[in-house]
């Protein structure tokens, strides 16, 4: 009997030391779509560590960007447990399909992220993600990051499967409207479908976008120091390094593997404490891919923002080496004193 104790209690000590692990975090779902491949989420779910679950909401149709958060609904308590589990089933109206998948999340990756957290770089305070992010696209490919303060990290790739949705269960009001009708978005996105003419649709492409080289992106401008780097990446990554990050000490301003850039922007310092910002948004998609592609894949890459004291000469450099290639379809005056 004594033995029998011992081994209960010993079972509670463990389960209340397991319970007391899961930390809960003030954070949303959200999802969107690429701009040009328009989805509409019919249902998904986060089930969360606690047995909870929050549901991913959707306003209409998504089509606002890859990697870009959508509608939040508040929903649950504010602190939340992190997903486990997570299932989906969307509309893709550019193929007239539906998809859908249910898969474990990453959780251990998200503790870690969560367990860290992030800093605000604006004011230096120790901050958190506060969104998890999911995106759908063409091919039933599902991406899932997690956001907070301008870093945007991704934690999931899935494979999803086509599958059918009775009308009856998109549309009760008028279950008769047709497949056709249902999946006939001209009005709310044009542009879509113009591009689809054009070009059709190109399912690789979200996976090009995830592929990663070894870069980094500094200024060479004599008598400014930088002082911060925001990133912005295809594969919808985001990373913010400011501060005393970029200079002390200088390996957090260190080659990394990184998606290609989307977006860019440099705030850099004169000896007056003075801030002025210099912004890529965005790189001309064409350009910079090919740039990369064509690159050693053995050799470091630089972005080089570079020009005189005066802010004259003007240029962005793509160096390997001792190669240094003329970024030419970005808008060299596109750059403003920091307030």
């Amino acid at each position: 009997m004594k033995k029998i104790i011992i081994l209960t209690l010993l079972f509670l000590t463990l389960l209340i030391s397991c319970q007391t692990k899961m930390e809960k975090y003030e954070w949303l779902p959200t999802a969107n779509a690429p701009e040009l491949y328009p989805t509409y989420i019919h249902n998904g779910h986060f089930y969360l560590e606690d047995d909870k679950s929050v549901y991913i909401p959707t306003a209409g149709v998504n089509s606002n960007g890859w990697g870009n958060s959508g509608s939040t609904h508040s929903q649950g308590e504010d602190l939340k447990a992190l997903p486990v589990k997570m299932d989906i089933t969307w509309a893709s109206y550019m193929e007239k399909k539906f998809y859908t998948g249910s898969w474990d999340m990453p959780i251990e990756t998200l503790k870690k992220l969560f367990e860290k957290g992030t800093i605000d770089w604006r004011t230096g305070k120790v901050s958190n993600y506060t969104e998890i992010i999911v995106n759908c696209a063409p091919g039933g490919i599902v991406v899932v990051w997690v956001y907070g303060d301008d870093q945007q990290i991704e934690v999931a790739r899935f494979q999803a499967k086509e599958t059918h949705v009775p009308m009856q269960d998109l549309i009760p009001a008028n279950p008769t409207l047709s497949y056709k009708e249902y999946f006939d978005v001209k009005e709310s996105v044009p542009e879509a479908y113009e591009n689809l003419k054009k070009n059709g649709i190109q399912y690789d492409i979200w996976d090009i976008y995830r592929k990663k080289y070894t870069w980094r992106a500094k200024t060479e401008i004599e008598g400014h120091k930088l002082m911060n780097i925001g990133f912005k990446m295809f594969n919808g990554e985001g990373e913010t390094i400011f501060n005393e990050k970029i200079t002390e000490p200088v390996k957090e301003n260190s080659f990394k593997p990184r998606a290609i850039p989307k977006q860019l922007n440099f705030i850099f310092e004169d000896s007056k404490k003075l801030k002025t910002v210099f912004e890529v948004k965005p790189f001309e998609e064409e350009e910079i891919m090919g740039l990369f592609k064509q690159a050693d894949p053995k050799q470091l890459i630089e972005i080089i923002l570079r020009m005189s004291e005066d802010f004259s000469n003007r240029s962005l450099i793509f160096k390997q080496g001792d190669k240094e290639i003329p970024i030419t379809k970005v808008d060299l005056d596109n750059m403003w004193k920091y307030e």
